[in-house]
């Protein structure tokens, strides 16, 4: 009698314990899935604020493109008459053709500095976009598994 009664007092503690488990483990699943939240939130919140400084340069940039842009290509031009007026001239025409020349590479290789560099900003706005996207369907799926 007293074996049978122990396996019944077992037999009900196991399950009673069994049965409480499960509370415990979704607990602990729903803190976790919290804190995961919270770092993809927060990681969300930073590059939301790098994305915002990024696009504000941009204007800036783009009027700097244009400016040196305009500047090689009068630096170009002025280039060009120095050379022609060098072709029939004397050796100071030649100096100054060459000065010219020199000024020319200088602003066309600014202008492609900024044009490189306003285009390298574009691509990472992209980059930060598709990585915002990415990080919201992370937190779109956590919230709908819990």
């Amino acid at each position: 009698m007293k074996r049978i009664l122990f396996f019944v007092i077992f037999a009900c503690v196991y399950s009673f314990a069994k049965a409480s488990a499960p509370i415990d483990s979704v607990k602990k699943d729903t803190a976790k899935t919290n804190r995961q939240v919270r770092k993809l939130n927060e990681k969300l919140v930073d590059l939301q604020t790098e994305l915002t400084k990024i696009q504000n340069r941009i204007p800036d940039e783009q009027a700097v493109v244009e400016q040196t842009a305009s500047s090689s290509n009068n630096a170009q031009e002025k280039s060009r008459k120095n050379a022609a007026a060098a072709v029939g001239g004397d050796a100071g025409d030649t100096r100054k053709a060459a000065k010219a020349a020199r000024k020319a590479a200088s602003e066309t290789s600014d202008a492609e500095d900024a044009s490189h560099k306003l285009e390298k900003d574009q691509e990472k706005v992209k980059s930060i976009n598709r990585e915002i996207e990415k990080i919201q369907g992370k937190i779109n799926k956590l919230q709908q598994d819990s």
